[in-house]
């Protein structure tokens, strides 16, 4: 899926960028699922201020996300509110609640 893949890179350059968002995230290590309900699944490692993807499966992930294509795409392009989009249960985010402000940061 392209527009996860642009999202990704996003929050890549973003971290190198962003002394502040670099020096939160430096020294976290997070494995992170995301469930299209109609596309699949991604796995990806964020380590080292970085996201990267797997093409393994996932042990235990820490941050496991399920959404639709249509609701990301609509998150995405600014359409959705990512809070108001996850109070109604468009999506859901199974993590703590330090990593489900995590996921609401590479949504941005």
């Amino acid at each position: 899926m392209k527009e996860l893949y642009d999202l990704v890179e996003k929050f890549n350059i973003r971290a190198k960028q962003d002394e502040k968002l670099r020096k939160e995230i430096q020294d976290l290590e997070r494995k992170i699922q995301i469930n299209f309900r109609d596309n699949g699944s991604y796995n990806f490692i964020l380590k080292n201020a970085q996201v990267f993807e797997i093409k393994d499966n996932l042990q235990n992930p820490d941050i496991v996300v399920s959404i639709s294509t249509d609701v990301f795409n609509k998150i995405l392009n600014k359409e959705m509110d990512v809070l108001s989009a996850y109070i109604t249960r468009k999506f859901t985010v199974k993590a703590s609640l330090s990593d489900k402000l995590l996921i609401s940061e590479l949504l941005k």
